[in-house]
This record gives C-alpha cells, sequence and structure tokens, in this order.
C-alpha cells in the first residue's frame, strides 16, 4: 500500500465528504430555520433524520458488503445478486418510511408520503452505486461527485426559498449526484441474477444491515425521540447545539472509507498498526473537542440567533459525544473487516440497551441535559466493547497459531 497514495485518497475522501456537508449546516439548514422558525424547523429536522435512517443503512451496507466481496466475485467471475439486494432494500425502505413518515405526521398525506420514497430511494441508490470508485480506489471521482451533490443542494435551497417545499433541496441534490454515477459506472447495468454466492452475501448482508440500522437508530434516535418527548421545539435546540461537532466528526470520518477500501486488499493487519491509529485518533479527537468548544458560541449565535444562547448549555456534552462516536468510526472498517460479522449485532444489540437505558433514566433526572449525557454514556461503552472485541479475536488469532 503506497502512503502517499492513501494519504491523498484520504484528502480527497475527506474535502468531498467536507463540501455537501458544509453546505448543508452552514448555509441550507439555516436557510431553512430561518424560514420555517424553531417548531417548524424541527420537524423538518425530524423529516430528515427519518429519511437517513431508513436509507443510509442499507445503501452503505450493500457498498461495503460489495467492497468486502468484490475480490471474490472477479475471481469466479460472477456477475448480479447485488441489483436484487437493492431492489429489495428499496421495497423495505419504502414501506417503512411510508409508515413513520405517517406516524409522525399524524395524517395520511400521500404527497408526503411519496416525496420521503422518493428521496429515501435516491439516496439509497446512490451510497449503494457509489462503491464502484471505491472498488477501484478512486476518490477523485468520489470529489467529483460530491462536487455535484453539494451543486444540487444550493440549486434546491435557492428553489425552497421560492416554494417553500424542503424536500426539493435533497431531490435535486441526491438526483444529481446519482445522475453522475450512473454516467461513470457499469454497476446498474449488471443482470437481476441469482449466483452461487447469493444466499451467503444476502446473509451477510442482512446481519450487517441489522446491525447498521441499529446503529443508525441510534444515532438519529436522539431526534426521533425528542420529537414525541419534548416537541419540535426542543429538537431545534438539540440539533442546533451538536452542529459543529457533527461537521468536524463529518468531516474526518471519510478516514474510515478510505480504511475499508484498503483493507480489503489486505488479510491481515499487525495490532501496532491498529493500536497507533487509536493513538491518533484519539489525539485528533481531543484538540477537535476543544476546538469545537470554542468555536460554537460565535457558530451558532451567526447561524441560529433566537435560539443559539439555549443550544450553547449542552455544547460540552454534545460535542464530546460527537468526537467518540469519530473514533467508533474509525475502528469500525477493522471490526468489519478482521472480525466475524456477527459482532456487528453485538456491538449495536447490547449498546441500543446501554442507550435506552441511559437516556431515559438520566432524562428523567436532569431533562435534555440528562438526555444528552446518556447519549454519551452510550458512545463511550461503545467505544470500549469495539476495542475490547478486536484486542480479545486478535489474541485468538494469535493462540490458533501458536
Amino acid at each position: 500500500m503506497s502512503k502517499k497514495k492513501f494519504l491523498l485518497d484520504t484528502v480527497f475522501n475527506i474535502i468531498g465528504t467536507a463540501i455537501p456537508i458544509i453546505i448543508l449546516q452552514l448555509y441550507t439548514l439555516p436557510k431553512i430555520g430561518d424560514k420555517f422558525g424553531e417548531e417548524q424547523y424541527g420537524i423538518v429536522i425530524t423529516f430528515i433524520s427519518l429519511f437517513t435512517v431508513l436509507s443510509f443503512p442499507f445503501g452503505n451496507v450493500l457498498n461495503n458488503i460489495r467492497l468486502l466481496l468484490n475480490r471474490k466475485y472477479e475471481e469466479n467471475n460472477y456477475s448480479g445478486d447485488f441489483n436484487i439486494l437493492l431492489l429489495y432494500s428499496m421495497g423495505i425502505s419504502a414501506i417503512l418510511v411510508a409508515f413513520c413518515t405517517f406516524f409522525y405526521e399524524g395524517n395520511l398525506l400521500i404527497t408526503s408520503i411519496l416525496l420521503m420514497i422518493l428521496i429515501t430511494s435516491l439516496n439509497l441508490i446512490r451510497e449503494y452505486y457509489v462503491v464502484s470508485f471505491r472498488i477501484v480506489i478512486n476518490y477523485k471521482k468520489i470529489l467529483i461527485n460530491n462536487i455535484i451533490l453539494a451543486a444540487g443542494y444550493v440549486i434546491g435551497t435557492i428553489l425552497f426559498q421560492y416554494t417553500g417545499a424542503w424536500q426539493t433541496i435533497y431531490i435535486l441534490g441526491f438526483g444529481c449526484s446519482l445522475l453522475y454515477i450512473i454516467k461513470n459506472s457499469t454497476l446498474w447495468k449488471e443482470p437481476f441474477e441469482k449466483t452461487i454466492l447469493f444466499k451467503s452475501t444476502t446473509y451477510k448482508s442482512s446481519v450487517l444491515l441489522g446491525s447498521s440500522l441499529l446503529s443508525n437508530v441510534l444515532s438519529y434516535a436522539d431526534k426521533l425521540l425528542l420529537f414525541p418527548l419534548l416537541g419540535p421545539v426542543s429538537v431545534s435546540i438539540y440539533y442546533t447545539s451538536t452542529i459543529v461537532g457533527k461537521i468536524i466528526s463529518m468531516i474526518i470520518n471519510p478516514i474510515n472509507g478510505v480504511i475499508l477500501s484498503y483493507l480489503s486488499k489486505m488479510e491481515k493487519i499487525q495490532l501496532k498498526i491498529f493500536l497507533s491509529i487509536i493513538l491518533v485518533t484519539s489525539f485528533i479527537g481531543l484538540i477537535g473537542y476543544f476546538f469545537t468548544v470554542f468555536i460554537s458560541p460565535f457558530v451558532l449565535n451567526f447561524l441560529y440567533p433566537s435560539w443559539a444562547e439555549e443550544s450553547l448549555k449542552y455544547i460540552y456534552i454534545t460535542s464530546a459525544t460527537a468526537i467518540v462516536e469519530l473514533m467508533i468510526s474509525v475502528i469500525n472498517p477493522f471490526i468489519l473487516k478482521f472480525n466475524n460479522i456477527n459482532w456487528q449485532f453485538v456491538i449495536n444489540g447490547t449498546n441500543i440497551i446501554v442507550y435506552l437505558v441511559s437516556t431515559i433514566v438520566l432524562y428523567n433526572f436532569y431533562g435534555l441535559a440528562g438526555f444528552c449525557m446518556g447519549i454519551l454514556v452510550s458512545s463511550t461503552y461503545q467505544f470500549i466493547l469495539m476495542i475490547s472485541i478486536f484486542l480479545y479475536e486478535h489474541r485468538r488469532a494469535l493462540n490458533a497459531h501458536l
């Protein structure tokens, strides 16, 4: 593995991921908040969380499974399976998003449901097909794709200011991105046929999907739970308090995508490399935490002056959570590649229990601050558990070779 190419690809992926995130967080979402106000903004944030939870896991799981199994398919000259799984995923996510849209809106608005299904489907498809660039480790095209995604967001935001339809932002963003991916990929041309690996691939996809859904539900459960508990205003206050931390962690998070692309070519990893990565990530995370706490008052008062003061009360806790989740995202590719995939259920299954217990108990004692502390407890537990699993499996593998 060329260190120079790895660093260059990492930089491309960080920049590519940062551009649409910055456009959304610093331009698009403040425009929505300014136009809609505190309460309606909280509702929109809840629905954004909803379609993300019900599209990203499906598309990203197929993306990662394809990346991990691609060599086996190529060596055996197999073609198929994945477009069938993509179709299944779209059907399941469409049913879930329709039901959840009805639950949160409280009435059956066909237009809202159809728009949510469209957004969810577009994002799911693009999340899978972009793996074609990861397979050949072409992060230049991923960078270009994300620039196009951001441009779609900008155009959609301008239209939103005239139409008031926030869904336009994501339809244009995801749609433009998908068109670029389809033009530069051949995965969509693969046959809708089952190969001899279909059962094995479906099983691995199902296990990882279940785990990923649990993980993503936890990532967005804060907004989805706060809406029925405390209402849309609290969603706005809480979400605003997480913005800077989320931006920093999401910008650095692409490192794990590059890591998995390179790990897919490797058969084993040295323990000292794993520990070195944890050490470097922890150091970066510590710097990121203090930077987030320092810059947040300036950013939040500029973007959301109406409720920034209330949001800043929780910045120390929410920023710490964002940094811990960043470190988790860096460790996860190692767990995926070098450990049994069933560990994903153990990690996310036990974590959801810790999450629910800690957030509910601390919420009852300390309100919204307690809810934030509960999420930090859950993230810290997951981080420690993942390191422990990797070390346990590494030691077991060493003993097996003795």
